[in-house]
């Protein structure tokens, strides 16, 4: 009940979908922060009162109640007012009082630096993908000033890489618009022939006496659920797709009010309600309803039933599965929350080295504060390669994607492969072994990048899960027509259940425990896609605690050009 209540008060009733959208993102946002804020300040409260906290502790009391008024007044323009509004008054408050986060010095031209990436990033998906832009002039403003005033020459190559992430924001952002735009568009052209097939259906139906053979017979037909009620409100005709929808017989609804048959199928009151309002109308259809039903999302149309001189006798309401479209919508929002996670993991352990760096762990500030340097920089890699990702699945899926075929050697993939993961190999403690069978060709065809990537991907999820012993890499003549890559490790396996799912995008095996791995759940579906574009194929065989083995079967002719024409399955 309680988790029900929080997610009304962050929903933003709006007849704008993608409005609706950005605004209860941003006070998810408000309420994840505002909980971090009063985490902050009872913390301080327990380690000032046992006298373990040394310093001004009125100011962290003072500043975290501002944030918090703050926070509840953007809550309410957002939610009020205007959700552009809150949006950008959030975002400028944030990037604002940045500079006061740590001392000058390293605002300027320190590990806080990186910190400005933040706002940057959440423009693009608050406010629109150009606002990131905005937001990383808005940022080099703030840390030139500040480097001014202390005064040090401005880091300009940080600065670059501000505008360098705005571009990877506004490029990943556009992309997931686009692909939300088609989306809406392709909802919006099913609501209209929904909507034009009820209309047609209800004229159908005042010729029921006359024309009731040819009647049955649609209904029977319409891959839509069609229920027909009387003006009290009771089921009349129910067709077989009803039946499958509403997992309720023919039989049982039959002569059952409306309000019977949705308690049966156990949906929420306000959406009941909404129901029973579209089917009071006797307006033609205009706009759907969509309910949960059981694990299905339904949308619900409904138009009266009139005679030909225009008599009202019944209502008429068409239900449709919308269940794959509301689960890619939980997909987009499981996205969000990963993408927040994978960047709340960087900051702290940026927040880490500055307080190991401030409290003099490492001296004086010499080789200590280089290793705390070049894992900030590590961690900024680490979130490069999340939005790398994320630019990839939105190149396949917009249908961009472009292979450049050339001439190489074997030997060449394996050298590529090496000069990214070796050292990650290494510093796990695992060993790897490489071989290249006899009978494969010296000369490859292919974009060697993209199946470098293939590689890299897969051992990449080798080393994750393994935490001992081998990886092996094999590559070999499949048959006459093809050869494969087969990446081996003895790691901690992967479920047969989960197998079915494991190349799905953003998805893991037992999401909560494999947290501690990272990764947004993009790197095999990338592989996948990838692979099935190239015309080849890709096969898993895994035991759990024994490790996982895929193999990648491609063709010796590589696919020309860009073969995103045909449907990917």
């Amino acid at each position: 009940m309680v988790i029900k209540n929080i997610s009304r008060l962050l929903d933003v009733p709006t007849a704008d979908h993608e409005d609706a959208r950005r605004r209860k993102l941003l006070n998810i946002i408000l309420f994840g922060v505002s909980i971090l804020a009063l985490l902050i300040m009872i913390v301080t409260a327990l380690a000032d009162m046992t006298n373990l906290l040394v310093g001004d502790t009125l100011t962290i009391y003072v500043g975290v109640a501002v944030f918090l008024l703050v926070a509840v007044f953007i809550f309410f323009v957002n939610r009020n007012i205007s959700g552009l509004l809150g949006s950008l008054l959030f975002l400028v408050f944030f990037t604002v009082i940045l500079p006061f986060s740590d001392t000058p010095s390293e605002v300027a031209d320190g590990q806080s630096l990186f910190v400005f990436t933040i706002p940057i990033i959440m423009a693009s998906v608050l406010l629109r993908p150009y606002a990131s832009f905005l937001f990383a002039l808005l940022s080099s403003v703030l840390v030139s000033l500040v480097a001014i005033s202390i005064p040090i020459v401005p880091n300009f190559p940080a600065i670059a890489g501000y505008f360098m992430v705005a571009l990877i924001s506004w490029l990943s952002s556009r992309s997931l618009e686009d692909a939300l735009r088609e989306l809406t568009q392709v909802n919006r052209d099913l609501d209209q022939r929904v909507a034009i097939r009820t209309k047609e259906l209800s004229a159908a139906l005042s010729r029921e006496r006359i024309e009731a053979g040819k009647n049955q017979a649609i209904l029977e037909g319409i891959a839509d659920g069609v229920l027909v009620f009387d003006m009290q409100d009771h089921a009349m005709v129910a067709n077989p797709a009803a039946e499958q929808l509403l997992g309720q017989s023919a039989v049982q609804m039959l002569h059952k009010n409306v309000r019977w048959i949705l308690a049966e199928g156990k949906i929420a009151p306000l959406e009941q309600e909404a129901v029973l309002k579209l089917l009071s109308t006797s307006d033609p259809v205009s706009a759907n309803v969509r309910i949960q039903w059981g694990h299905k999302t339904l949308a619900v149309n409904a138009a009266p039933v009139r005679t030909v001189s225009g008599e009202i006798i019944g209502k008429v309401a068409v239900f449709r599965d919308f269940t794959r479209e509301a689960e890619v919508d939980r997909m987009k929002s499981d996205f969000v929350a990963m993408v927040s996670h994978e960047l709340r993991t960087p900051l702290s352990s940026i927040l880490g080295y500055s307080e190991m760096l401030r409290e003099g762990v490492y001296g004086m500030i010499s080789d200590g504060q280089g290793g705390a340097a070049e894992r900030i920089m590590a961690n900024t890699r680490r979130l490069l390669t999340i939005v790398n990702d994320l630019l990839d699945q939105a190149q396949i899926e917009a249908g961009k994607l472009i292979f450049h075929n050339q001439d190489f050697h074997p030997s060449d993939l394996i050298e590529h492969m090496k000069s990214v993961m070796e050292s990650i190999i290494q510093l796990k403690g695992l060993n790897l072994s490489v071989s290249v069978a006899e009978d494969i060709p010296d000369v490859l065809v292919g974009d060697i990048q993209r199946i470098t990537q293939v590689l890299v991907n897969l051992v990449n999820n080798a080393v994750k899960f393994t935490e001992q012993g081998e990886i092996s890499i094999r590559l070999f003549r499949f048959d006459a027509k093809r050869w494969a890559i087969e990446v081996t490790d003895s790691g901690l396996g992967i479920p047969l259940e989960a197998q079915a799912y494991i190349f799905e995008p953003f998805r893991q095996v037992n999401m909560l425990v494999t947290r501690q791995y990272g990764g947004i759940g993009l790197g095999l579906s990338i592989v996948k896609r990838l692979v099935l574009l190239m015309q080849g194929e890709i096969y898993l065989h895994s035991v759990v605690n024994k490790g996982s083995t895929f193999t990648v079967i491609l063709p010796f002719e590589a696919v020309q050009g860009s073969p995103l024409q045909k449907e990917i399955v």
